[in-house]
């Protein structure tokens, strides 16, 4: 069972990396996903390389994707949110968010998030309504990102 999950994130990550995916924040440019780990629930997390801006010298933006695993706690959560707006999750692939770091203080904030189908294309778009930061744990996923984006 391992080596299929395996190699359905390869497919994955080769399929996006290669075609693309038509992502929401793709300009032209090509396309550099990095994984950067699996959550608790065996969801993958990758960041898009060409996407990373510097607002400021203490702060960073890059876009995120994450793949959620067929039995995750976020894809029911994540199916929870499209039925709240009215949209079928029949065919839900994966999310892309924009996140906003705070590098001195280890903080997160997500500020807008993509749905996507299998075929690439956008089922929803959202922006976060609060924009709240979110303090980032030592050794989280979170704390990779930061650690990868950030300028030292």
């Amino acid at each position: 069972m391992k080596s299929f999950r395996s190699i359905v994130v390869f497919i994955f990550f080769t399929y996006f990396a290669l075609v693309g995916g038509d992502p929401a924040h793709a300009e032209a440019g090509e396309v550099n996903w990095m994984f950067m780990g699996f959550t608790k629930y065996r969801d993958a997390l990758y960041i898009e390389l060409n996407s990373i801006s510097y607002p400021s010298p203490a702060s960073a933006g890059v876009w995120s994707l994450i793949a959620p695993s067929k039995k995750s706690k976020y894809l029911q959560e994540v199916k929870r949110e499209l039925h709240t707006v009215n949209k079928s999750a029949g065919g839900f692939w994966c999310v892309e968010i924009w996140n906003e770091i705070d590098c001195q203080n280890d903080r997160i904030r997500h500020i807008q998030i993509v749905y996507f189908n299998k075929d690439g294309q956008s089922i929803h778009s959202a922006t976060a309504s609060d924009g709240e930061w979110k303090a980032i744990s030592s050794g989280s996923l979170w704390d990779t990102m930061r650690n990868t984006v950030c300028k030292k």
